[in-house]
């Protein structure tokens, strides 16, 4: 990926629907809302905030909608749409591009990162972390933060509302540490993304979490997050 990154990166859903659109014609497009059809399969994709979404799938007015984040664990235990709940492991990880950085910075980085809270918080499973230095190596970063100040991390944040929210956790947890660390779409010096393969600090194995109506059959997500709807089929 070229440096600076893209000022407006598409997002996941952004590049699903241009996916689609190799196979399927659009027929009638608005702000918020584009209608594609293929054969007798008709799909609206609506642009709505994902908490919305939710509401409206339990309604039972929407076929597909996002779990809204931090909420998957939560879904997975509600006998209502515990059986809707779709989690595809993505061939990604969640990675901080520190290479414009300074050596010593670059490692304080890596030696700190909260990797652990943020695979709670975010793919809510212990298990994406990315592994963690020993806690020797931590102490040691720790003690080396004085002697890194005067150099100023500015964070561009590629993607999504997860990447967003898992950047300003990492965010505040260095900047507990005393690093001067933050979010800054412009004059940036590092750059969060969701990368395959990574690239640079390594913090956790990405997923995404969707509800699928059990109407829809043959729905398929695969590594990449995209869903191939020319193999889609509704229940009547």
């Amino acid at each position: 990926m070229a440096w600076p990154p893209p000022e407006h990166p598409r997002t996941r859903d952004e590049t699903q629907l241009a996916e689609t659109l190799r196979t399927f014609r659009i027929v009638s497009a608005r702000p918020g809302e584009v209608v594609v059809r293929r054969g007798r399969l008709r799909i609206v994709f609506r642009q709505l905030e994902p908490h919305l979404a939710a509401v409206l799938f339990r309604r039972g007015l929407l076929d597909e909608a996002p779990v809204p984040l931090g909420d998957i664990r939560a879904a997975l235990a509600d006998a209502t749409v515990k059986s809707a709940v779709r989690i595809t492991p993505l061939a990604a990880v969640d990675a901080l591009d520190a290479s414009r950085l300074p050596v010593s910075l670059r490692q304080a980085l890596s030696a700190t990162a909260d990797r652990r809270d943020y695979a709670l918080l975010v793919p809510e499973d212990l298990d994406a972390a990315a592994p963690s230095p020993p806690a020797r190596v931590f102490r040691a970063a720790r003690r080396a933060i004085p002697s890194l100040a005067g150099v100023q991390v500015r964070i561009h944040v590629d993607g999504d509302g997860a990447l967003r929210y898992g950047a300003t956790l990492l965010v505040a947890s260095w900047r507990d540490l005393g690093l001067d660390v933050r979010i800054s779409q412009r004059d940036a010096n590092a750059f969060f993304s969701r990368r395959s393969p990574p690239r640079g600090i390594a913090v956790a194995r990405a997923v995404d979490a969707r509800f699928v109506s059990l109407r829809v059959r043959a729905w398929r997500e695969d590594a990449r997050g995209f869903v191939d709807y020319a193999t889609v089929t509704l229940r009547k």
